[in-house]
């Protein structure tokens, strides 16, 4: 049976990935298409990920509206970000932890593998 990943999970990992690997705190709406792309291609070549993952942009919405806590989209940039109230540590708690083991650290190893090549 396949796990539902939301997109809110996708913008955490990515916001985490790209604070850890190059100390930014926010992604642009396309960045974030892109990698909603490469993890759901990626995913396809594991066999034993069985997951759809939501990036679309309806579904980018809903996150932002009901985790408004957390993110922050900006119209000036095009971006999300981390509202100030919150840091990493906050997403890692929140959003690390509520997958399936083997989802949970695809997506955390392919979040990062994304950030390394853009």
């Amino acid at each position: 049976m396949a796990t539902f990943v939301g997109a809110e999970y996708i913008i955490a990992n990515i916001l985490i990935a790209l604070k850890k690997l190059n100390n930014r705190d926010t992604v642009t709406l396309d960045e974030l298409s892109e990698a909603g792309i490469f993890i759901q291609q990626q995913s396809l070549y594991k066999n034993e990920i069985d997951a759809i993952f939501l990036s679309s942009s309806e579904q980018v919405v809903t996150a932002l509206y009901d985790f408004s806590d957390y993110f922050e989209y900006d119209r000036e940039t095009n971006s999300i970000h981390i509202v100030k109230t919150k840091n990493i540590k906050d997403l890692e708690s929140r959003f690390i932890g509520y997958l399936p083991f083997n989802v949970l650290n695809f997506l955390v190893d392919i979040t990062a593998k994304f950030v390394q090549q853009g």
